[in-house]
C-alpha cells in the first residue's frame, strides 16, 4: 500500500458545473465562406472545380439579365424548388413542430415574392430595385423511393451538434436526399463554431459548384432556434448562398473589416454591418463606379448583409439566383424541372400514412425488473388518428391506446416494445428493445477496487462517442498497488464523453457508507475545460444523475497542474477525493441497488492531457456487523497476513456456518465451505495453503443467514 497522500474533501468551492467556464456567446449569422475554405484546404481540386463553375454561373447570370426588361420586371417563368427538411433530434426542444417549419418556409417565400409586411419601409433607391423573383419553395410529397412524404423528416439522430470539420461525407451520410432533385435543409440543435470562437452559428451552406452534382454535402445546415418570425430571414440568407449569391461585403464571413463587393452593380461596395442598422443614405465610405446610387449610399437592409434589419434583394441578385436555376451547375436546373416536379410529387394533394416513432421519456431503455418506463410519441409525416402500444416478455401498458405509453417490466431479459400509429391512409409500426435487469447488488459491504487485474468483474467501459480513446488499465502509475485506470487525453476529440462504470452497490446494506477515490490529472493548456462527473443510477443504469462535477481547474490543483507533456503522475501528484458529505451522496444511502460511474467529458478544444483513477472505495461497515460481531466475539487475525489467517468466533447455540472468500469485485476465490457447528468457540482457517496471491480480499462468514464481511490484506 502506498502512503496516504493529500485528501481532498469536495466542497462547493471545489466544484464547478460543466458550463462554469462558458462566457456569453455572440450570434454568428453565417459560416458559408469559412466552411468552403475548409473544404478547399482539404481538397485543392475542389477549389479549381468551383472557380470553373463560377464562370458558367456568370454566363447564366448575364443571360438572365438580358431577359429582364428595363423596368426590372421578371419574366412569366415561375421556378418551384422541391424542399425536404430534415430535423435531427434526440427528443428535446430541437424536435421542432411541422408548423414551425411551414411558417419559416412561408417567410422565405414572402421574401422571394417581395410581399413581406415591411417592404414599404425599405430605403430608396433600394426599394425600387427589389423585384419579385417568381421563385417559391414547396415541400416535397414523394421521397427518393417514391413513398408519400410531407417533406418534413423528424430523424432521431445524435448528430444534433453539428461539427463542420473532419469526415464531412460521414457527417451528412444517410440524411440528405439527392440534391439535384431536392433542396435539403438540415435543422440541428447547435453548429460548432471555429476553434477560438465563442458564438452561436445560425447557418451555412456550400455555394453551387463547390461539390460535384449529387454530393450529399449540398445542403443548408441551420440552427433550430432561428426559424420563428423574421428570424427565418436568416434561412432566406442561406438560400441566397445555395442559389449563388455572395455577401454584399464580399466572399468573407467578417463584416466591418474592409470594403468588399459581390460583383453586382446594384449592390454598392460596403464593409458590411453586424447587428446594427444605420441609415442607408450616408456613411458608406467604400468607393464605387456604379452610377445607380449617390455617394455614401449603402444597401444596409440587404438580406445578404449581416445587419439587424434585412428586408430586400436587388434586381441583379434576383438575376443571379434565377440564372443559377437555369444552370446545370450542381444540378440546379434539374431541381426546378417539370420532370422533377413529378418525381418529387410537389403538386400532390393526397395525404400520407404516419411514420411511427417513439422515445423513452428519460432517454433510458434499461430498467430494473419490476420497474416502469414512460414513452412519448414522436411519430411524424401525417396526422394520426389511433395509437396502439404492445410489448412481450410479460410487460404491460397502463393505457395501450394512449398517444404516450407507460409500461411495467416484471421479468428479467429483453423486451420488445411496439407502437402502431394509424390514420385513414394507413399505418406503420416502430419497435424498440428494453433491457430488464436484475437489480440485486453485485457488491455488498465495504469494497475497494485498485484495478490490479485490469477491468474488474461487473465494471464496464463505455465510449459514448465511439472515439479513439477510452478508459483503460495501466501499470505505469498507481495510488494503491501497481495498477490504475486512465484516459489518454491526446486521443480525445472535442466534447468526447467516456465512462467507467461500477457494479451495483448495496449502499443501504452498509453502516455509515461513504465514497472516495484517488485521482491525478493535468491540463494540456490553461484554457482546457475538461469535466469529470461522478454520477449515480437507481434504476439499474437506465438513467444517471450528477452527484458532483469536477472542473479541470479543481482536478489539476495539487496534482499535475498545466503541462503540454503527456502526464504520468508521481506519488505526490495523486489526491483522494471524498464525496461522502455531499447532499446527493447522502440521498443514496437508503438504496440497495446503486450504480456509480466516472464520466469524463473532454473540453471544447479537444486533445488534452491525461486523467488517472485508482483506489475506488465504498467505505463503511456491513449492516449488522457491530452488534452481531460483539455477540459472537468475531475476530480475523493476523490482518494483514503473509500466509494463513484465522476466523475466530463463539456460538451460543448450534448453527449452520458458511465461509467464502472473494476479491473486491465479488468474484469467488475460494471454495464455499459449509459447517454444522455446536455451541462454543470455533476457528476457521483462510489461505491455509497460501493459495491467495498478495492483494485485498473479502472474507464472508454467514451464521444462520446473518453475514459478516471483513477485509483481509494478504502481503
Amino acid at each position: 500500500m502506498k502512503k496516504q497522500l493529500t485528501s481532498v474533501l469536495c466542497t462547493l468551492s471545489l466544484l464547478t458545473g460543466i458550463n462554469g467556464y462558458a462566457q456569453d456567446k455572440k450570434i454568428i449569422p453565417c459560416k458559408t465562406y469559412d466552411v468552403m475554405e475548409e473544404a478547399f484546404k482539404n481538397d485543392p481540386q475542389a477549389r479549381t472545380n468551383y472557380l470553373a463553375n463560377q464562370v458558367l454561373l456568370k454566363q447564366a447570370f448575364e443571360q438572365e439579365k438580358l431577359n429582364q426588361n428595363q423596368q426590372g420586371a421578371t419574366s412569366a417563368v415561375v421556378y418551384t424548388i422541391p424542399v425536404v427538411v430534415h430535423i435531427l433530434h434526440t427528443g428535446g426542444s430541437e424536435n421542432i413542430s411541422d408548423a414551425s417549419v411551414i411558417a419559416a418556409i412561408d417567410q422565405v417565400n414572402r421574401d422571394l415574392a417581395r410581399i413581406g409586411s415591411d417592404t414599404g419601409t425599405i430605403a430608396q433607391p433600394f426599394r425600387k430595385r427589389y423585384i419579385a423573383s417568381d421563385i417559391k419553395l414547396m415541400l416535397a410529397k414523394k421521397d427518393p423511393n417514391g413513398n408519400c412524404t410531407n417533406g418534413i423528416v423528424h430523424r432521431y439522430d445524435t448528430r444534433t451538434t453539428w461539427d463542420r470539420t473532419g469526415n464531412l461525407t460521414a457527417l451528412y451520410s444517410g440524411i440528405t436526399w439527392n440534391p439535384s432533385r431536392y433542396l435539403n435543409i438540415i435543422i440541428v440543435k447547435d453548429i460548432v463554431a471555429q476553434a477560438g470562437q465563442n458564438g452561436i452559428v445560425v447557418g451555412y451552406t456550400y455555394k453551387p459548384g463547390t461539390w460535384q452534382t449529387g454530393s450529399n454535402l449540398d445542403a443548408i445546415v441551420y440552427n433550430y432556434g432561428y426559424l420563428s418570425g423574421l428570424q427565418a430571414r436568416s434561412l432566406t440568407h442561406e438560400l441566397g448562398h445555395w442559389l449563388g449569391l455572395d455577401h454584399t461585403f464580399g466572399n468573407t464571413n467578417n463584416p466591418g473589416v474592409s470594403c468588399g463587393d459581390d460583383g453586382l452593380l446594384d449592390t454598392p461596395p460596403t464593409m458590411g454591418y453586424f447587428s446594427t442598422c444605420p441609415s442607408s443614405m450616408s456613411g458608406n465610405n467604400c468607393s464605387s463606379t456604379t452610377t445607380l446610387y449617390a455617394a455614401g449610399q449603402a444597401n444596409v437592409e440587404n438580406i445578404m448583409d449581416y445587419s439587424s434589419c434585412p428586408k430586400n434583394f436587388t434586381s441583379d441578385q434576383t438575376a443571379v439566383i434565377r440564372g443559377t436555376l437555369n444552370s446545370s451547375v450542381s444540378g440546379r436546373n434539374n431541381v426546378v424541372s417539370t420532370t422533377n416536379h413529378v418525381t418529387t410529387g410537389i403538386n400532390n394533394t393526397a395525404g400520407c400514412a404516419p411514420i411511427a416513432d417513439f422515445l423513452s421519456v428519460n432517454g433510458a431503455y434499461t430498467v430494473c425488473a419490476g420497474g416502469s418506463i414512460s414513452f412519448k410519441d414522436i411519430s411524424y409525416n401525417a396526422t394520426i388518428s389511433t395509437y396502439a402500444w404492445s410489448a412481450d416478455n410479460g410487460a404491460t401498458f397502463s393505457n395501450p391506446n394512449a398517444q404516450n405509453g407507460n409500461a411495467t417490466f416484471p421479468n428479467v431479459g429483453t423486451c420488445t416494445v411496439a407502437l402502431t400509429a394509424s390514420n385513414a391512409q394507413g399505418s406503420s409500426v416502430k419497435t424498440r428493445t428494453v433491457y430488464v435487469v436484475d437489480g440485486s447488488a453485485q457488491m455488498t459491504g465495504p469494497a475497494m477496487e485498485s484495478f490490479e487485474a485490469g477491468l474488474p468483474s461487473y465494471w464496464s467501459v463505455i465510449n459514448n462517442n465511439a472515439g479513439s480513446g477510452a478508459w483503460e488499465a495501466s501499470w505505469d502509475a498507481a495510488y494503491d498497488g501497481g495498477a490504475s485506470f486512465f484516459l489518454k487525453g491526446s486521443t480525445l476529440g472535442a466534447n468526447q464523453e467516456d465512462v467507467l462504470q461500477t457494479p451495483i452497490y448495496d449502499v443501504a446494506g452498509t453502516i455509515d457508507p461513504g465514497f472516495e477515490f484517488a485521482i491525478a490529472y493535468a491540463k494540456a493548456t490553461s484554457t482546457q475545460n475538461d469535466v469529470l462527473k461522478i454520477q449515480a443510477s437507481l434504476d439499474c443504469g437506465g438513467t444517471f444523475y450528477d452527484i458532483v462535477s469536477l472542473s479541470s481547474n479543481s482536478l489539476q490543483a495539487s496534482s499535475g497542474g498545466v503541462s503540454a507533456v503527456s502526464f504520468t503522475p508521481t506519488a505526490e501528484q495523486w489526491k483522494v477525493v471524498n464525496i461522502s458529505t455531499l447532499p446527493k451522496w447522502n440521498g443514496l444511502t437508503n438504496y440497495s441497488s446503486v450504480i456509480l460511474r466516472f464520466t469524463f467529458i473532454e473540453g471544447s478544444a479537444g486533445f488534452g492531457n491525461n486523467i488517472w483513477l485508482d483506489a475506488v472505495n465504498l467505505t463503511g461497515q456491513p449492516n449488522g456487523l457491530n452488534k452481531f460481531t460483539k455477540s459472537i466475539r468475531y475476530g480475523l487475525y493476523p490482518n494483514p497476513t503473509e500466509g494463513e489467517a484465522t476466523v475466530n468466533f463463539t456460538l451460543s447455540d448450534a448453527a449452520t456456518v458458511t465461509l467464502l472468500v472473494t476479491d473486491l469485485t465479488g468474484r469467488t476465490v475460494s471454495v464455499l465451505q459449509t459447517f454444522q457447528l455446536s455451541n462454543g468457540e470455533h476457528n476457521l482457517m483462510v489461505n491455509q495453503n497460501n493459495e491467495l496471491p498478495a492483494g485485498v480480499y473479502l472474507v464472508n462468514l454467514t451464521v444462520n443467514g446473518t453475514r459478516i464481511v471483513s477485509k483481509l490484506i494478504v502481503e
